[in-house]
């Protein structure tokens, strides 16, 4: 309830007689018709904002941040959305819930929008969030003495991101990628979902239930800060990136259903403009208050994400367009990746991207 300064009642400007009694009434009534119309009004501009569910890796991960931040900081509200965030354990299963219609928005990597895409889910990308991924192939710290090398993970178990036999993680697929580059076939390793959140993959690591794991950075960081983990390859790193084809990939990326598109445009374009509007909130403000705002715990979480964010200030797109050399690179990466896929091979991205709200740049 709100509550005045003072209880005692307002009075009326002094005035010269009736008449002026009158126009102060008037001016009182006025004045509690406005503010009555503010409060409903307000309340009104409330109730009309159209709840929006996205499915996104997380939580507080470097995929889920643009999704996660938009709801916290209110930066979905100008565009009369209120989104709601629901964490998954990887892209294809955010994905995954994308097609099933339990969600209407859905941020996973491209590649994995892709793999669906040519085993026939009606998905389409409609805005790039990131510049370049930060994948980390990390080993346990008991086993570095002995896998020293990708080729030495042969006969061992490598941790991913959530997935299924029929729609791969990014992670996933590049960890075969490579792996077959260092003459280890997928079928010598044994893949493991670990999810794509601390919590899980450093549980992962502490229970030996994995080897290593293909994981992206703020989290792989963390993992050899505080685990020991040795790092056995950084796609953060230009030199390492230059031994994996398509290795400049397009990874945060914002889905839909094809017919939603055609459906509601209203709603497609709101999203994209909300995404845009977070992008640049996040190049606007410290890495810290990013960092805070999508719940990030105090300490070793909110450091290394903030950490990240400030080495890499190009880490998100500054304007959700797409890339076409980074679409050139995901063509490339896809197809290294999936060589034996025959469907995989003949997709190009143009059937599957749809530019009109976010728009393209060299």
């Amino acid at each position: 309830m709100l509550h005045s300064k003072s209880c005692q009642p307002l009075s009326e400007p002094p005035t010269a007689g009736p008449v002026g009694a009158g126009h102060g009434r008037r001016a009182l009534l006025g004045l509690a018709a406005g503010l009555v119309g503010s409060v409903f009004g307000a309340a009104f501009a409330q109730a009309a904002r159209r709840t929006v569910r996205i499915a996104a890796p997380g939580p507080r991960s470097t995929v889920s941040l643009p999704a996660e931040l938009a709801a916290a900081a209110g930066l979905d509200a100008p565009h009369g959305l209120r989104l709601q965030v629901v964490p998954v354990n990887g892209g294809a299963v955010a994905l995954q819930h994308l097609v099933e219609r339990n969600v209407d928005f859905a941020i996973a990597g491209m590649p994995a929008g892709m793999l669906m895409r040519a085993n026939r889910s009606p998905i389409v990308a409609i805005a790039a969030l990131e510049e370049r991924p930060h994948y980390v192939l990390v080993v346990r710290r008991d086993l570095a003495a002995s896998v020293r090398s990708v080729a030495a993970l042969r006969g061992r178990t490598v941790g991913v991101h959530s997935g299924s036999l029929a729609a791969k993680t990014t992670s996933h697929l590049l960890s075969e990628l490579v792996l077959r580059s260092a003459g280890v076939m997928p079928d010598e390793v044994r893949f493991v979902a670990v999810g794509q959140n601390w919590d899980t993959q450093a549980s992962a690591f502490q229970a030996g239930t994995v080897d290593a794991i293909m994981g992206d950075e703020a989290f792989s960081a963390r993992l050899i800060d505080e685990l020991g983990a040795v790092a056995l390859l950084n796609l953060g790193d230009p030199v390492q990136a230059a031994g994996v084809a398509g290795a400049g990939f397009l990874r945060g990326t914002l889905f839909t259903r094809e017919e939603l598109v055609p459906q509601d445009p209203k709603l497609v374009e709101a999203v994209v403009r909300t995404f845009q509007s977070t992008l640049a909130w996040v190049r606007a403000n410290a890495p810290e208050r990013v960092a805070e705002l999508i719940g990030t715990a105090v300490g070793g979480e909110r450091q290394h994400l903030a950490r990240l964010l400030r080495d890499n200030p190009r880490m998100y797109s500054p304007d959700a367009r797409f890339s076409a050399r980074q679409l050139r690179d995901t063509e490339v990466f896809f197809r290294a990746s999936l060589p034996g896929h025959a469907a995989a091979q003949a997709l190009t991205l143009d059937t599957m991207v749809v530019d009109r709200w976010a728009g393209r740049r060299d």
